[in-house]
C-alpha cells in the first residue's frame, strides 16, 4: 500500500494571529478529509490541528513569532525542514501572493525545479502591486505552482491578467470550511442584554486604500455603544484577535474596554493568545452582533449567524464585503465611520433582519469545499457550488 502524500502547511501559523492560526487548523483537516493527505505544520502546534508540525518541543512557542536572528531562524529551519520532507508544500490563506522579499520563495523554487516537491497556495489573496514589473516578477514565480486558488473576486481576475488561467480557481476564504470540518458552539438564545462584540486592529491607513481613521473610527465607536448603552441594557466584549507583542492588538483591546467602563457600559476583554482558535470562533459565535477591524472576526461572525460590520481599511476587507454583497450600512470606510456611521450600524445589526449579506453564510461554506475539491491531488468529487 502507498503512503499518503505528504503536506506541508505553510502560513503565519504559530505566531498568535487568530485567523492565521484557524488558517493552519482548517488546511489540516482539509488536506486529510479531501485529499487523504498527511498534514505537517511549518510552525508550532495548533490545538485541535491534530497535525505533527516542524516546532521542536523544547522551545517555547513565542520564538517562532520573535523579531531578531533567533525568530528569524526559527522560523527558516521551521520552514527547510517541513519542505524537505512534503510531496506538496501549500501556502494556506492569506494575502501571501505578492511582492515582498522573503526567504521561502528561492527555497521553494528550488524544491520544486529539482522535483523534490509541488507547490500550492490555497485561500489566498494575490497582490496588491505598486507596478506592472511587480506583477510580472509574481506571475512567473507563481507559474511554477500546480494550483491556486484564491479567495476573492479581485484576485481571481488579477490572476486571469497575471496569465495563470490554467492553474487557478476561484475559491472563498479558508474560513468557510468551518462548519464542514470542525465542529462550531450553537448560539446562545434570545438575551434580554444583547452582548456587542467588537475586535479592533492595529493597523495603519495604506497609501492604496483609502481608510478610516484607527483613532477615530474607535471613538465613534465606543460613542455609539455607550449611546446605545444608556437606551437599552447590552454588554460589550472587546476582543484581542492578535496576540503577538508588537503587532498585535491587546493593548488597544484593554483601552476600549476602558474607556467603555468609564462611560458606564458592561464591558470584558477577550485576548487570543494563539493555539487555540477554535476557542476564539465559539466567543464569536456567542456574541450577537459584531463590529470587526480585522476581517476574521467578520468571516467568522458571518459564517456563525452573527450580524456584523466590517471595517474597511485594507483591501481584503472590501473584497470580502464586496463578494458577499455585503449592504453600505455595514461597512466603516474612509467616508463613513463617524459617530452616524457607528450608530447607524449598531441600530442595523440589532434591529433590522432583513438587511444582510446577499450571498447566505450556507452558500458561501458550500462553495468553500470547491477550494480543495477542485485541487488535483482531490480524493473527492466536487460538490455542486
Amino acid at each position: 500500500m502507498s503512503r499518503p502524500l505528504s503536506v506541508a502547511l505553510s502560513g503565519y501559523y504559530g505566531m498568535r494571529n487568530f485567523g492565521d492560526d484557524l488558517f493552519g487548523l482548517l488546511c489540516a483537516a482539509a488536506t486529510r478529509r479531501f485529499w487523504s493527505a498527511e498534514p505537517v505544520l511549518i510552525g508550532p502546534p495548533l490545538l485541535g490541528a491534530h497535525a505533527r508540525s516542524t516546532w521542536p518541543r523544547p522551545l517555547p512557542s513565542a520564538l517562532y513569532g520573535a523579531g531578531g536572528p533567533a525568530g528569524k531562524l526559527s522560523r527558516l529551519l521551521g520552514f527547510a525542514n517541513g519542505l524537505r520532507a512534503c510531496d506538496l508544500l501549500v501556502m494556506g490563506g492569506g494575502s501571501v501572493i505578492n511582492a515582498r522579499e522573503s526567504f521561502r520563495k528561492p527555497l521553494m523554487l528550488a524544491a520544486q525545479r529539482r522535483g523534490r516537491a509541488q507547490l500550492a497556495a490555497v485561500g489566498v489573496s494575490i497582490g496588491p502591486f505598486a507596478n506592472r514589473a511587480e506583477q510580472a516578477t509574481v506571475a512567473e514565480y507563481v507559474r511554477s505552482f500546480a494550483y491556486l486558488a484564491v479567495r476573492d473576486r479581485r484576485s481571481h481576475a488579477l490572476a486571469l491578467e497575471m496569465g495563470l488561467e490554467r492553474i487557478v480557481h476561484d475559491g472563498r476564504d479558508l474560513a468557510g470550511l468551518l462548519a464542514h470540518l470542525v465542529p462550531v458552539a450553537a448560539r446562545r438564545g434570545d438575551r434580554s442584554a444583547p452582548v456587542i462584540g467588537v475586535a479592533p486592529c492595529h493597523f495603519h491607513v495604506r497609501p492604496d486604500h483609502p481608510a478610516p481613521a484607527p483613532q477615530a473610527w474607535q471613538d465613534a465607536a465606543i460613542e455609539a455603544l455607550a449611546q446605545c448603552a444608556s437606551e437599552r441594557a447590552l454588554a460589550v466584549k472587546v476582543f484581542s484577535l492578535n496576540g503577538h507583542p508588537r503587532h498585535g492588538d491587546a493593548e488597544l483591546a484593554l483601552r476600549m474596554q476602558s474607556q467603555l467602563h468609564d462611560r458606564g457600559v458592561v464591558a470584558t476583554a477577550q485576548l487570543y493568545a494563539g493555539g487555540d482558535p477554535l476557542a476564539m470562533v465559539d466567543a464569536i459565535a456567542d456574541c450577537d452582533a459584531f463590529i470587526s477591524a480585522r476581517l476574521h472576526g467578520a468571516i467568522v461572525a458571518y459564517l456563525c449567524g452573527v450580524p456584523f460590520t466590517i471595517v474597511d481599511y485594507h483591501p481584503k476587507c472590501r473584497d470580502f464585503a464586496d463578494d458577499i454583497g455585503l449592504p453600505s450600512a455595514l461597512r466603516l470606510t474612509a467616508d463613513e465611520h463617524d459617530y452616524a456611521a457607528c450608530a447607524r450600524a449598531l441600530s442595523t445589526m440589532l434591529n433590522e433582519t432583513g438587511i444582510e449579506p446577499v450571498v447566505s453564510p450556507n452558500l458561501y461554506a458550500q462553495q468553500a469545499l470547491r477550494i480543495f475539491q477542485c485541487a488535483p491531488w482531490s480524493t473527492t468529487a466536487p460538490s455542486t457550488p
